[in-house]
């Protein structure tokens, strides 16, 4: 779906048929409540600006501009389970996903490989059944990517809506690699439904953060932008994530503010 101009009920309306039922969540560089960059290499840049905003004032954007091979990578994610020994949060489990979309924006001026989107990453962890056993414990990356999606070429210079919840999902798992079947769904790793069987997971598979990014590897340059990230486990818990650059904003009765960082949160 091509989007050019969009507020936030259009994304209520188009994104799914539970018109309001999810909680937006805005996420800006002074406020990211969890968000933070991660795996930025020499080659890239993720930062919150308004160089390209969906609706409000923001959007996350992504660029590489490849001088070295693989050090074009970045990546933005919030990974909410933090406790050692015990699972923050239960019900956030892969059979439980009932929501997964996000808006993406390919610039025209990006020369890698016309394919290439920013991708979504479902971080998870898998005890096997075991909780007692870590031996057989398993962590990594669920994956959607277009190219494995139908999206080739990528559209460019218009924000698009990826409903992904039924995509296809490869997987990267810690300490092992890549787990080699790319017409993957979500079901189909619940059920086991997949032909390379060194990975085994299920509905009580714990999802235990979201990461978004770029590269590495994709050579050249990039430029994109995410915005809009919504990520559902049922009715009670569904959030879409709004990158913005401001928290609000306020109006200026303070003429030194132009000498401060924030200035661009004034009107």
């Amino acid at each position: 779906m091509k989007i050019t101009h969009v507020t936030l009920l259009t994304v209520l309306l188009v994104s799914s048929n539970s018109i309001l039922a999810f909680d937006e969540v805005r996420i800006t560089p002074n406020t990211p409540l969890g968000w933070e960059t991660a795996n930025v290499r020499d080659d890239a840049i993720v930062e919150i600006n308004d160089n390209q905003p969906l609706f409000g004032g923001g959007s996350l954007m992504f660029a590489t501009d490849t001088v070295t091979s693989g050090q074009d990578k970045g990546d933005f994610q919030f990974i909410w389970q933090q406790s050692i020994d015990a699972i923050d949060f239960p019900d956030r489990i892969l059979g439980n996903i009932s929501e997964l979309s996000y808006f993406w924006y390919r610039d025209a001026n990006s020369t890698a490989a016309a394919h290439f989107t920013p991708v979504v990453r479902l971080s998870f962890y898998d005890d096997a059944g075991t909780p007692q056993d870590f031996n057989d414990d398993k962590t990594g990356f669920l994956i959607w990517e277009g190219i494995y999606n139908g999206i080739n070429p990528a559209a460019t210079d218009s924000w698009q809506l990826s409903d992904i919840i039924n995509g296809n999902f490869w997987a990267f798992v810690s300490g092992e690699g890549v787990v080699a079947d790319f017409d993957v769904t979500l079901d189909d790793w619940v059920t086991g439904n997949h032909p390379n069987g060194s990975l085994s997971l299920s509905t009580n598979t714990n999802i235990i953060g979201l990461n978004i990014g770029v590269g590495s590897g994709w050579n050249n340059s990039f430029i994109g932008y995410v915005d809009a990230v919504r990520l559902s486990f049922g009715e009670v818990d569904d959030v879409l994530y709004n990158f913005e650059l401001c928290d609000l904003f306020v109006q200026n009765t303070n003429p030194d503010v132009i000498f401060d960082n924030s200035f661009e949160c004034f009107q």
